[in-house]
């Protein structure tokens, strides 16, 4: 069983930057020659974390991840860790002359996986991962980032890691393509925007059950792998049943899922727009593809 050592508590903007801002990182131009580069690893029980910068855009975005390393048999969260667990929390500042026009817009995280211990039910990676950041700041000066992490590593119980990384960026300094194409590839492992053939074509709450009713589009040839949702702190959610789950064979070709939820004590209705997100993953052939996106409610 895991033993939970240090409740958390985020809000929410603070741990999920908005879709837009995600993909015009994941799309700026491949051009810029300064600011790749990488932390000395923080080394913890089982595993260690670093920051680690690509080539800065020439319009100031500078591409960066928070790379967790994970031995065997050990694990991280996810931000809506479950019933029990630690999300992650990373707050960035800077220090020199491109310091003070810095801007740390919050993470993003690639989709988890479920796991479970006992009677305890989580969500997170159990193999190394890298969490994309959103940075932007002005070209051409010097810059040092300032890094304060807080998330759990966990085994048999969970460890609170918490540890500074400080990297000296120079405005002259070579790319490093390695280091560039490592970031690139974690912003790219992100679920995707909704399209034509994949997204949630209605979301509904139900105020006497609590539970949220989603209709689902499937890529054509793709069978529903889970439903993640991420709220405010308060929200509790439940994992999607299978025998809540219908198959895309009925008329109106969707998937149609139902998940229980528990809802903040003060909480005056049903979730506002926006308040949750979902992160649904699917399995095409020998590849998994994800979305992310708000929900909207619907009667």
């Amino acid at each position: 069983m895991i033993e939970r050592l240090t409740p958390q508590s985020l809000t929410f903007s603070a741990r999920v930057a908005t879709l837009a801002t995600v993909f015009f990182f994941a799309i700026a131009a491949s051009g810029g020659t300064a600011f790749a580069a990488r932390s000395a690893w923080v080394e913890t029980v089982g595993g260690g974390i670093r920051l680690v910068t690509g080539a800065q855009q020439a319009d100031g975005t500078l591409p960066a991840m928070l790379e967790i390393r994970l031995e065997p048999g050990w694990r991280t969260y996810w931000t809506d860790p479950g019933s029990s667990g630690i999300p992650p929390e990373v707050t960035i500042t800077g220090k020199g002359p491109g310091a003070g026009s810095l801007v740390y817009s919050g993470l993003r995280l690639p989709p988890p996986k479920r796991f479970a211990e006992g009677d305890l039910e989580y969500t997170g990676y159990d193999r190394p991962v890298s969490f994309p950041l959103l940075l932007k700041s002005d070209t051409g000066k010097d810059l040092t980032l300032e890094a304060s992490v807080f998330l759990g590593i966990c085994k048999s119980i969970c460890i609170p890691v918490q540890a500074e990384l400080d990297l000296a960026l120079a405005a002259d300094a070579a790319d490093n393509p390695l280091d560039t194409a490592r970031v690139r590839a974690a912003f790219a492992a992100l679920p995707a925007a909704p399209s034509l053939d994949f997204d949630v074509v209605h979301a509904a709450f139900d105020a006497q059950t609590h539970e949220i009713a989603l209709a689902v589009r499937l890529p054509e040839g793709a069978a529903l792998l889970d439903v993640f949702l991420a709220a405010p702190s308060g929200y509790v959610f439940h994992p999607v049943d299978s025998r809540n789950m219908d198959s895309r064979s009925g008329a109106d070709g969707l998937i149609h899922v139902r998940i229980a939820a528990k809802l903040p004590l003060t909480s005056a209705g049903g979730p506002a727009d926006g308040a949750i997100r979902a992160t649904i993953s699917v399995r095409m052939g020998s590849e998994n593809r994800a979305i992310e996106t708000p929900l909207v409610f619907k009667p």
